[in-house]
């Protein structure tokens, strides 16, 4: 697990590059009226409106908006799944920031622009670790090579992804394996964070601010958010199962034991409400 912090600025920002085997994210921002191109090349791109509006311009033809949307904390969201060999031109209506994170693609898919009727999720946890969860560019809304996109919003004081699980191994029926990123927007500028992994060999933590992003590459990895702000963290992941499904430490299976819950990440699906 590694922090970037670095500031959001105008046009792009690379914020994950060669921290991970397969996974990259970064940002864009835009003023109202400015444009910017993104080329796909041999990738495929996950693209997550986090607050504005922009139209949406594909080389294959493709043509929509993202938004609007006000804000993460209060309003769902948008998306857009690129495959390989496009080039995007985005053009803001308003300030607007998206977070991007690609993987490499093998096959050209086809492409979409994901509304917010078509996002999945709900609450998930109880009590202090009680937090909302939303499926984005999703295995089961988007055709995809390794990629998906999905978001989490924190309640001040909450713990999140909780209990601590791992997506580190492929385990039959248990575990599937796919790098992660998390990327953290807060909705006070005082606001911040604490992120910890741990598994037999590492013990490490990171203070978050606003616009850092992490990458997660194994391990148990629960995150918590300080009072007074709540806490927006938009995820990338990349695998070649390409669905999400993950283990928990058994040492904090009593955390579902105690409410009768079962494992929430064992089948993420957005069209299973069964499962959430």
């Amino acid at each position: 697990m590694a922090r970037i912090r670095k500031k959001i600025r105008y046009g792009w920002t690379q914020h994950i590059d060669k921290e991970l085997n397969n996974l990259k994210v970064g940002t864009v921002l835009l003023k109202a009226g400015e444009s910017i191109e993104l080329k796909t090349k041999d990738r495929e791109f996950a693209l997550v409106l986090i607050y504005g509006e922009c139209n949406v311009k594909l080389s294959s033809g493709l043509q929509g908006k993202l938004g609007p949307r006000e804000n993460p904390f209060e309003h769902p969201p948008w998306g857009l799944f690129a495959t390989r060999e496009e080039t995007i031109l985005l053009t803001a209506k308003s300030k607007t920031l998206i977070g991007v994170g690609s993987a490499p693609a093998k096959v050209k898919m086809s492409n979409k622009i994901v509304e917010p009727s078509e996002t999945g999720g709900g609450l998930r946890g109880v009590d202090n670790w009680e937090r909302t969860v939303r499926f984005v560019c999703w295995s089961d809304n988007t055709e995809g090579n390794m990629l998906m996109a999905g978001e989490t919003c924190t309640p001040s004081g909450n713990w999140s992804t909780m209990p601590p699980h791992r997506h580190q191994y492929d385990i039959l029926d248990k575990e599937v394996a796919y790098e992660e990123a998390y990327l953290f927007q807060f909705s006070k500028p005082q606001g911040f964070g604490l992120i910890w992994k741990f598994d037999e060999e590492k013990d490490q933590a990171y203070s978050i601010r606003d616009g850092d992003v992490i990458s997660i590459d194994g391990g148990y990895h629960p995150l918590v958010c300080g009072p007074g702000s709540t806490l927006y963290h938009l995820t990338f992941m990349a695998g070649p199962n390409r669905i999400s499904r993950s283990s928990i430490h058994p040492d904090y299976d009593f955390l579902l034991e105690e409410q009768d819950m079962n494992n929430p990440y064992k089948n993420q699906y957005i069209e299973k409400e069964d499962d959430k």
